[in-house]
Parts: C-alpha cells; structure tokens; sequence
C-alpha cells in the first residue's frame, strides 16, 4: 500500500508543502508582473521618462531568466533556505527602494536588479525542486500544476490591489511600493517551513554517498 494513502497526516502535510511553494511563487511572480502597473504613476510624478522607465522594466526580465540558473545553482551548493531568504530581503530592499532613487539607474537597480534577482530566488528553479524531492513520484505532476497556478493566481490577486493602493490618495505608487516590500516578506516564514528537513536530508544524502 502506498505510504501516503496509509498516513493521512503525512498526506496532509505533503500538500501544505505544495501550498506553501505555490504562497511563495504567489508573491514572488504577484510582485514582478505588477511592476507595469507603476509605470504611468512614475512618469507624472517624477522626472522618469516612458523611456527610462521602459529600459528598466526590460532589464528586470532580463534579469529574472539570468537569476533561474544562478539561484537554482546556490540552492544546490548552500541549501534553498539561504537562498530564498537573502532573496526576499533583496527583493524586500528593492521595493522599498524604489521610491528613494527616482532615476533611470536607480531604477534599473532596484527594479531591474535587486527586484528581479530577489524574486527569482522565489520562483520555478527552487520551489519545483522542494516539491519534486518531497512529494512521492505519483504526486509530482499535480503539485507542479497547482504550484504553477500559485504564479498565475499571485499575478490575478496582485494587479487590482496594486492598482487600488496607487489610486488610494494615503498610499499612491509610493505606499504600493512600500506595501510589495512588506508582502514580500511573508516569503520568509513560509519558505522557512517548506525547506523544514533540508539540512537533514542533505546528510543522509552525503552519508549514503560516502558510504
């Protein structure tokens, strides 16, 4: 009998791993395709250009491809924990940041680099691999599927509350901003239980190799 039909607690948990990725992909990919929404704000608040603002945005998906390899290749050396976690602050700082270097290049580090490295330590490379090493193989596709749509509902749920915050006369693009950079710590706890075990795992996995 399989083991995760015989142990509904442990089936149970398998699944909070999987939402638990999916919460984490839900903020990671919510930020990074609301960017867009900033845009015309910017331009009528400071003395960013469509242009300046534009080269930006296209060094952030640059930027977010590059950082799947590379996160996914510290995951491997350092562990996913480190790795999602000095992510979210990254991608915390750069939220916050934005709002302080109102320049072409400021904006290119902030939301062309930090954004976008940080969100992609939160993205597919890593959160597939936790899920595929800790669900069982009949398990995989559907998790995959349902982490992925984490991504599509974070990009449903982030856009019309973005859009309120920067409508809202309190907040506007600022206050939006500020607000992304306090979500996007939420990373930081669930993330921590969902690499629960990781360091564990790693030294069976290297005694079993030596041995």
């Amino acid at each position: 009998m399989d083991s995760t039909q015989s142990h509904p607690h442990t089936l149970r948990y398998l699944w909070l791993l999987v939402l638990a990725a999916a919460s984490v992909l839900m903020i990671t990919m919510g930020i990074r395709m609301s960017l867009g929404l900033f845009v015309q704000p910017m331009v009528r608040d400071t003395a960013l250009s469509i242009t300046g603002i534009s080269f930006a945005m296209a060094v952030t998906q640059l930027m977010w491809g590059v950082s799947q390899p590379l996160t996914g290749a510290l995951a491997d050396r350092f562990g996913a924990w480190p790795v999602i976690f000095w992510g979210t602050l990254l991608l915390a700082a750069g939220c916050a940041l934005v709002p302080w270097l109102p320049t072409t290049w400021g904006l290119t580090l902030t939301v062309g680099v930090m954004i976008a490295f940080g969100a992609g330590a939160g993205s597919f490379s890593i959160l597939m691999s936790q899920v595929a090493n800790k669900v069982p193989p009949q398990m995989r596709g559907t998790a995959s599927g349902i982490v992925n749509a984490g991504g599509s509902f974070g990009q449903f749920l982030f856009a019309p509350v973005v859009q309120g915050l920067i409508f809202l006369p309190a907040a506007g693009w600022r206050g939006a901003m500020y607000a992304l950079a306090a979500i996007s710590l939420l990373v930081i706890p669930v993330s921590r239980w969902l690499t629960r075990g990781d360091a564990d795992a790693a030294v069976q996995t290297a005694s079993a190799a030596n041995g």
